[in-house]
């Protein structure tokens, strides 16, 4: 029989399992008995259950965030059936207002409808001072972009010089936009938000049916990649070329012990990537400037969707990645491409730099872009047509 190297009696050791290493110790069921009973009864079990809820350390990779039976999460199932009604309450104003980039934004809007059905109650003070406080992120207008220095192709910027200087760079931008997310969700419980019902899109279709809460906007996942952020010296970085630095520097590529929390907090914060996605190892998502051009698109990754190792996509015209989809991986090199340059005749090679026709990729819930492939995806080339592989398309930018 093999020895039980955890003691399940440990109850900080039972929260941080990770769903995969929860069945060599014990059974799901018994694990989820011993934790319900433990939280009604002993106030130190209840607060360290109350920090799993928001993915602290070192419970973010918990198996308790996991699929729940009535909810996308088991761990916000089991705050609804075991805790009484203003602890309720509390652990959901808490993951609403938490400042931790870790806690997953569909989380959290998920947790902002529950606050709305049960009411915020003694919180509705703090959400307001939440909207109040606010201070939106600058954008770079369009002066700044013409004076950034340029070798011909792409535009120059400064990156700090050691990799704790750029580390320390995502981490300041993932609690800026963890500020936004907040802001967001804090209107939308208070009934404050400008936002006006309209015919959706279909993109703007496909994210509501896949993140599942009218908390969420589709526009929420609408980056703005001239957003800026400040750096250690006062400069400042659009999101754009911070999603550049992350590419381009090597401790970013690595499942280092560190590094690795801060850049998966940043693009739960800043992309808004949904709870138990992956953006894998050398993987990643990227924008860049044509000329001055940096127009809004949509990047959504929904829960359980992979973006696997070394597989990349260029976000320029924009990417849907709904629930449970899988893009590739085992460091095949793969580019998801989602604009095309146009070459007219007589012009200059590098002149179609800058003249493109951007489109929106889509993988369908439970898509897979197998591990096979290998390349350029050019998803420009799918417009109206039937893509090799099913549950993968390409949109207009108008459809």
């Amino acid at each position: 029989m093999m020895e039980n190297i955890v003691d399940v009696q440990d109850f900080s050791q039972l929260l941080r399992l990770a769903p995969d290493m929860l069945p060599e110790v014990t059974d799901r069921e018994s694990a989820r008995s011993t934790i319900a009973d433990r939280i009604k009864t002993d106030e130190a079990a209840s607060a360290l259950f109350g920090q799993a809820c928001r993915f602290e350390a070192p419970f973010a990779g918990s198996w308790l965030h996991g699929p729940g039976e009535k909810s996308a999460y088991l761990s916000l199932e089991m705050a609804a059936d075991s805790l009484d009604d203003e602890e309720y309450r509390t652990t959901l104003a808490e993951i609403v207002l938490s400042t931790s980039p870790a806690i997953p934004y569909d989380f959290r809007g998920l947790a902002a409808a529950e606050l709305v059905r049960i009411g915020p109650g003694e919180f509705t003070a703090v959400l307001q001072q939440v909207v109040t406080s606010f201070e939106p992120l600058p954008s770079r207008a369009l002066a700044a972009k013409i004076n950034v220095p340029t070798d011909g192709i792409d535009h120059l910027f400064d990156i700090p010089g050691t990799a704790a200087g750029r580390v320390a760079l995502l981490a300041a931008a993932s609690r800026a936009k963890t500020l936004e997310s907040r802001y967001l969700l804090a209107t939308r419980i208070l009934g404050q938000s400008a936002e006006r019902p309209t015919a959706p899109s279909t993109p703007e279709r496909l994210i509501a049916e896949d993140v599942g809460t009218s908390m969420i906007s589709p526009s929420d996942y609408l980056v703005h990649w001239d957003q800026e952020f400040d750096d250690a010296n006062g400069a400042r970085l659009t999101l754009a070329e911070l999603m550049r630095i992350v590419l381009l520097c090597p401790e970013f590529k690595l499942p280092d012990a560190t590094v690795r929390p801060v850049l998966v907090d940043f693009y739960r914060s800043v992309l808004r990537i949904s709870g138990r996605s992956i953006i894998g190892i050398a993987a990643g998502v990227f924008h860049v400037e044509h000329g001055t051009l940096a127009t809004p698109s949509y990047y959504y990754q929904g829960r359980d969707a992979i973006l696997g190792k070394g597989c990349v996509i260029d976000c320029v015209g924009g990417a849907i990645l709904q629930r449970g989809t899988f893009l590739g991986g085992g460091f095949m090199p793969i580019l998801i491409h989602t604009h095309k340059h146009i070459r007219q005749a007589g012009a200059s090679g590098a002149s179609e730099r800058k003249k493109i026709l951007p489109c929106l990729f889509v993988a369908e819930a439970g898509a897979r872009f197998p591990m096979d492939a290998v390349g350029l995806f050019e998803t420009v080339d799918y417009l109206g047509k039937k893509a090799p592989y099913p549950g993968i398309r390409a949109l207009p930018l108008d459809h």
